[in-house]
């Protein structure tokens, strides 16, 4: 899989990336890296793009025409502030920003893994009770009743549907029970997980066959058959239906479970994730500090866990703080990172040898992570970037001079540039003209040395044995 967290476009200054392109410049920049990603990914793979609402919509568009349409599979919106908190324009001109989306694409034999929200119970009836939502699951089977067969019908393939009257059963509310045998809700939830119902008006076409089969029948009916798909499928599976219009019955276990004396509600997630705290998530790391945009270690697990199994390969070309390759890591994934700013040193690197180490941030706990394994680390060999890092440093036009004499004989100079006419022009510009200049002349398709120049004398002369024998080992490993 591939999750790319790339520069939001949103004009400001203070991100430790590009983030002020113009709106072309940016879908540019956007398109030469979607069309290397789309050789990437696996026929199996899917790929994730996190931005805000500032490219959102033209991102959407430039990845339909670069994966095709029909490979379109959710945008997923993600609370990733709170509104008071939030950012974004003033309060006067616009709504403050408080949540970022997720687009994601996906290939033929690509197949998604819906992740379960896990909160406990009494946490989930309490906020929805602050939304102003109640709990649905208010009802208790007290007593099961026996059942008696009483008729058969077909499913739409004409399998069979057995039907069972439920007689002598007992419902009461968990209020009910609760003051019946004085105990607290939260302790009937414990004690009858397993018995806690909730009716729905459920449009299935089984439904429709057991009130067709009972026309007049008020009670409780047990449909038995095996489902052809879903989650049951191929199971010999009991369910319930109540009532004259045969509500469906669910119970609560079937998305609840208890572990340790606390039970647990799931739901599995859609595309709103409003349940992930981004709070610390600049901490996360093991004391490695990174306070521009860094993703919480909880929102790369699920997508890695959307879209992955173990020992399967996640790509982040925008590595940034290392959350996504330190998150591969923990959940026995492997990774590849790329980045192309400085702090890879400082920060990314840092933050990897913690995970090795054992830091217990972020996710750590919940995977059960104590250290272990490995990476290689490589910087590309500088070529034509030395040239634009000393442009960049220069302070005075006597040093663009110097810069310049060394750059002459060594540097790869744009085919159009005419270095003559350049030197005659330059003497009369300003610093920051011929400064300009001096960065647009230099072919910016040789920043770098490409591996098939390894062999080339002027390269062998500049690298050391170990680094040639490095180079021979790494790369022949990756055409392998």
């Amino acid at each position: 899989m591939i999750y790319l967290d790339p520069p939001y476009n949103t004009g400001s200054d203070s991100f430790v990336y590009n983030d002020n392109f113009n709106h072309a410049s940016w879908l540019t920049f956007m398109l030469n890296r979607l069309q290397i990603a789309k050789d990437l990914l696996s026929d199996d793979g899917m790929i994730f793009i996190q931005t805000d609402d500032n490219e959102q919509a033209y991102l959407k568009v430039l990845m339909d025409s670069v994966f095709g349409r029909e490979k379109y599979l959710n945008t997923v919106t993600i609370k990733s502030k709170s509104s008071s908190g939030a950012s974004g324009g003033g309060e006067d001109k616009k709504l403050k920003k408080n949540t970022e989306f997720i687009t994601i694409y996906q290939n033929e034999l690509a197949q998604i893994n819906i992740q379960e929200i896990i909160v406990p119970l009494e946490d989930y009836i309490h906020l929805r009770k602050q939304d102003g939502k109640g709990f649905a699951y208010k009802s208790v089977l007290t007593k099961p009743g026996i059942t008696k067969k009483i008729g058969e019908t077909v499913d739409g393939r004409g399998n069979i549907i057995e039907l069972f009257d439920v007689e002598n059963f007992e419902i009461q509310s968990v209020t009910s029970v609760a003051k019946k045998e004085q105990i607290t809700e939260q302790e009937v939830y414990k004690k009858y997980l397993n018995q806690i119902f909730t009716t729905e008006n459920a449009q299935t076409s089984i439904r429709e066959r057991v009130k067709n089969s009972l026309p007049n029948d008020s009670g409780y009916t047990i449909a038995r058959y095996v489902p052809v798909s879903g989650r049951n499928k191929g199971m010999v599976t009991d369910v319930g239906f109540i009532g004259k219009t045969k509500r469906l019955v669910s119970f609560l276990n079937a998305t609840a479970y208890k572990k340790e004396n606390v039970v647990y509600k799931t739901e599995k997630s859609g595309t709103l994730w409003d349940d992930i705290s981004w709070a610390g998530a600049s901490k996360e790391g093991g004391g490695i500090s990174f306070d521009s945009g860094e993703k919480p270690e909880k929102l790369l697990q699920r997508i890695i866990a959307s879209a992955t199994q173990e020992n399967d390969i996640v790509l982040d070309f925008f590595m940034g703080s290392a959350t996504t390759q330190a998150v591969a890591m923990k959940m026995h994934r492997r990774f590849i990172g790329i980045d192309q700013m400085d702090y890879i040193n400082t920060v990314s690197v840092p933050r990897l040898k913690n995970v090795i180490l054992g830091e217990q941030g972020g996710i750590s706990k919940e995977t059960n992570w104590h250290g272990g394994g490995s990476f290689v680390y490589a910087e590309l060999f500088e070529k034509n970037q030395i040239y634009v890092k000393n442009i960049l440093k220069a302070k005075t036009v006597s040093e663009l001079d110097t810069v310049f004499q060394s750059m002459k004989n060594v540097a790869d100079f744009d085919f159009r540039v005419d270095l003559n006419n350049f030197k005659n022009k330059s003497q009369s510009l300003e610093f920051s003209e011929r400064q300009s200049m001096m960065l647009k002349i230099l072919d910016k398709n040789q920043l770098y040395y490409n591996y098939s120049e390894i062999e080339d004398s002027e390269l062998k002369s500049l690298l050391k044995k170990e680094e040639m024998s490095f180079n021979r080992e790494f790369y022949n490993d990756m055409l392998i």
